[in-house]
């Protein structure tokens, strides 16, 4: 056979069908909400997903590689915060942490967490969809505030733009639900602005319970 021949040689084999790819991650997310990354099995996902095992496994070696997958399909909330005032950038970034879709990715977050001290992939997937975004979004807008004058230089701009996505993946985790806008408007009030030089704020009412 030369190279001619074998080159224009259709594929052997039944064609992949994305449809059945796509059934496979949104029951790889709903399995991996409920029961967590050590409870995931091929098997579980499969009996979501209505196919075979094998077919699971034609596409992905591992569930490692299978739920990284999913993970890269999970969409940041919404586009750039940009009010011109730090106070309402800030009260609408707490407000899109709470949305349903970013409650949706602090489940996937929580159910994840226990595995990345032993899956390097994994966590390099969970630092790429999850906390470098929501950092890098919460400093752009504490950086246009500096330059507005509202924050003063010496302000740790990095350290200050991590603490609300690290308190609210840490409540997650520690009472295994997501963090709701009460939470958020309490790290808000009483944490991030006096880390920013500015005063705290008595919390609203409806913020008194952040159970």
């Amino acid at each position: 056979m030369t190279t001619a021949s074998a080159s224009t040689e259709p594929p052997r084999g039944r064609p992949r069908d994305p449809s059945r790819d796509e059934a496979i991650i949104h029951a790889t997310i709903s399995v991996l909400v409920r029961s967590g990354y050590d409870n995931l099995t091929m098997e579980g996902v499969a009996a979501e997903a209505g196919v075979g095992k094998a077919t699971i496994y034609r596409r992905w070696n591992t569930k490692a590689e299978l739920v990284i997958d999913a993970m890269a399909t999970l969409k940041p909330v919404g586009g750039t915060i940009d009010t011109g005032s730090l106070d309402e950038d800030i009260e609408q970034m707490a407000a899109v942490s709470c949305s349903r879709q970013s409650q949706r990715l602090f489940q996937v977050m929580t159910s994840v967490c226990s595995a990345l001290s032993r899956e390097p992939d994994l966590l390099e997937a969970f630092r790429i969809r999850f906390t470098e975004p929501r950092i890098a979004r919460l400093t752009e807008i504490l950086e246009r505030a500096r330059c507005r004058g509202e924050l003063a230089p010496h302000i740790d701009v990095a350290m200050a733009a991590s603490l609300l996505p690290s308190l609210m993946l840490h409540r997650a985790l520690t009472t295994g639900r997501p963090a709701g806008r009460a939470y958020a408007e309490q790290i808000v009030s009483t944490v991030l602005r006096p880390v920013l030089g500015l005063p705290a704020r008595p919390l609203p009412l409806h913020s008194k319970d952040t159970r």
